[in-house]
């Protein structure tokens, strides 16, 4: 369970890169289309670039949201371990009484 843990953790600190390689990646396909097809390479790296970051926020952006989604659900098991600890007469209900 801790090795699923750091490999979501692993793979959070690597969205940032993982979308510029994914924007760099398109801009250089774009630019070696435009330089096979014969056309203005400024113009097929800028589309590159545009479907680079099109793929970039499509691809992060789930890499994004499935990790808030594994922090939440880590939070509520937290609490729920919690609750069950309390109610098992483990934990002080309420410590300020």
């Amino acid at each position: 369970m801790w090795f699923s843990r750091v490999l979501a953790e692993v793979l959070e600190a690597l969205n940032l890169a993982i979308g510029v390689i994914i924007v760099l990646m398109g801009g250089y396909f774009g630019y070696r289309t435009a330089y096979w097809a014969g056309e203005n390479l400024t113009f097929g790296a800028g589309l590159g670039v545009v479907a680079g970051l099109v793929a970039a926020a499509l691809v992060c952006g789930l890499i994004a949201n499935l990790s808030l989604i594994e922090q939440h659900l880590a939070l509520i098991a937290d609490d729920i371990e919690e609750m069950r600890a309390r109610d098992a007469g483990e934990l002080d209900a309420d410590k300020d009484s």
